[in-house]
Order: C-alpha cells, then sequence, then structure tokens
C-alpha cells in the first residue's frame, strides 16, 4: 500500500504537467511572434525543445540542480554579441521557466542592464520577474 501511494505521489506532477504545456509552435510562428511581440528588431532567437512530459520533468530536476544542457553558456554567448535582445521559446513553459530562472541565478546584481530577454510561451511568473529585476535585465513575457 506504502509502494501505490509513493508510485501516485510521483505520477500526479507528471500528468500535470503535461495538461500545462503550451501550444508547439512552428519556427516560422516563433519568429514572427519574437520579431512583432518582443522589443527589439534585431535579436537573437533560442529554441528549447520539449521531450515530452516525462523527459522534461526530468529535464527540470537537472536544471534546478544545476545542469541546464549549456544553456547558460548559450546565453552567455548571445549576450556579449550585438544585438542585446534574447528571445527564447520553448512548448513547455515549467522547461522554460526553470532554465531562465537558473541562468539568471548565474548573475550578479544589476549585472545584465541594457540586456532584453522575450520568453515565449509564459504567460506570468513573478519569480522570473524578481530575478530579472535583481540582474537589471528587461523581461517581456509573451503568452
Amino acid at each position: 500500500m506504502k509502494t501505490i501511494k509513493l508510485l501516485l505521489l510521483a505520477l500526479v506532477p507528471l500528468i500535470f504537467q503535461a495538461c500545462v504545456a503550451s501550444k508547439n509552435l512552428s519556427n516560422n510562428d516563433v519568429v514572427k511572434t519574437a520579431l512583432t511581440k518582443c522589443p527589439g528588431s534585431e535579436m537573437n532567437i533560442s529554441m528549447i525543445p520539449s521531450r515530452g512530459p516525462l523527459p522534461d520533468a526530468m529535464a527540470i530536476t537537472a536544471i534546478k540542480v544545476g545542469n541546464d544542457g549549456g544553456f547558460s553558456k548559450e546565453f552567455a554567448t548571445f549576450i556579449k554579441s550585438d544585438p542585446k535582445n534574447v528571445s527564447v521559446y520553448c512548448p513547455n513553459p515549467d522547461k522554460l521557466e526553470a532554465l531562465i530562472s537558473h541562468t539568471l541565478s548565474l548573475y550578479q546584481n544589476n549585472e545584465l542592464k541594457g540586456i532584453s530577454i522575450c520568453l515565449i510561451g509564459i504567460e506570468n511568473s513573478k519569480e522570473l520577474t524578481t530575478e530579472a529585476a535583481r540582474t537589471g535585465a528587461r523581461l517581456t513575457l509573451v503568452p
């Protein structure tokens, strides 16, 4: 009986994780959305794939302990070059939020002044808004 309860506790979040995933935009739709709804006409665009509920849940867990699969290095490369505008899209908003939260946590206060980050697929996030304000980055959320 105890095993069943533990199994249910592990599976319920995965089921809800699948329900949260947003619509999957095509590459053209991502570019069009970035150009029309994100600040700046020139930007670097990063598209993070979603591998499904279980792999994404495992990836989110890995990101939270510091293994972001190289995204923070890609982000650092983007902000060292011009333009200083970065747009990021992932069909799974929880995975996108975990990646950006982890990445922003790597920067000091006001270290990202002049950097614009546009997240496509997230409607609102108090945590990301707070972290962006701390780092000095300008954050735009596009649902």
